[in-house]
């Protein structure tokens, strides 16, 4: 039997891996200016990330101490001093502070008198939908019960109707609202069964309650009746 080569082994092995090292400078040659820019890519993109998040936090705390000082002002009777940090704020690119200043000046502004600023603001953020729900549906119940008596009961109970249904927040307040709109539409029926509603409703002040059990029983509706056999408050009259 022939022994193999040492030398000849040694050959091939040296051979072998100058072509290994032939293909993978060709791959590089080829490809490697791609593999630089994508890692380039990547790295910038991470980076823009990290700062991106560093000036959200940044803004958010500028942001914080600004609201802050506002309603400092404001508790002081400075409503003056304050204007100029809530109008900022009004402006602001992060939704939460914005609906909390335009609140604020929605809220200076009803106690000042001026119903049409106040209605302009509450409805803006009513309709901002980069502004988290519990802000817009807060400012829906404030405009409504700021304008109510102006409105027309249709349009009382086709805005509050998302609200005035049991387990929703804001049932009590946009309850009875929906429920006195259906008394002025003549629609008692639909009234009673949401007055008794309200009084039933443990999370409710306890003088919403009362005023509501009242009601629904000058109506003829019991309210210790859990599911009274009566048309839905957002429903119609049969």
């Amino acid at each position: 039997m022939v022994k193999p080569d040492v030398t000849d082994a040694a050959f091939l092995r040296e051979v072998d891996e100058e072509y290994r090292r032939s293909q993978v400078a060709g791959l590089w040659a080829r490809y490697g200016r791609f593999a630089a820019i994508g890692v380039i890519i990547l790295l910038a993109a991470v980076g823009g990330l990290l700062y991106w998040r560093s000036e959200q936090t940044r803004s958010a705390g500028t942001a914080g101490e600004q609201l802050t000082q506002a309603l400092a002002k404001v508790d002081a009777g400075d409503a003056a001093g304050a204007a100029p940090l809530l109008t900022k704020l009004s402006q602001s690119p992060l939704p939460g502070y914005r609906a909390l200043a335009q609140l604020t000046q929605a809220a200076a502004a009803t106690q000042a008198n001026d119903t049409a600023k106040a209605l302009a603001l509450y409805h803006a953020i009513a309709a901002d939908t980069g502004v988290a729900q519990p802000f817009r549906d807060l400012a829906t119940v404030k405009a409504t019960r700021l304008e109510f008596d102006t409105l027309a009961p249709a349009n009382v109970i086709t805005r509050l109707q998302p609200l005035a249904l049991p387990g929703n927040p804001w049932f009590p307040v946009a309850g009875e609202m929906t429920a006195i709109a259906q008394l002025r539409a003549g629609k008692p029926a639909l009234a009673g069964p949401l007055f008794a509603a309200i009084a039933r409703d443990t999370s409710a002040p306890v003088s919403l309650r009362g005023r509501a059990a009242q009601l629904a029983t000058s109506l003829g509706v019991s309210i210790d009746d859990p599911a009274p056999r009566t048309p839905s408050a957002s429903g119609s009259a049969r």
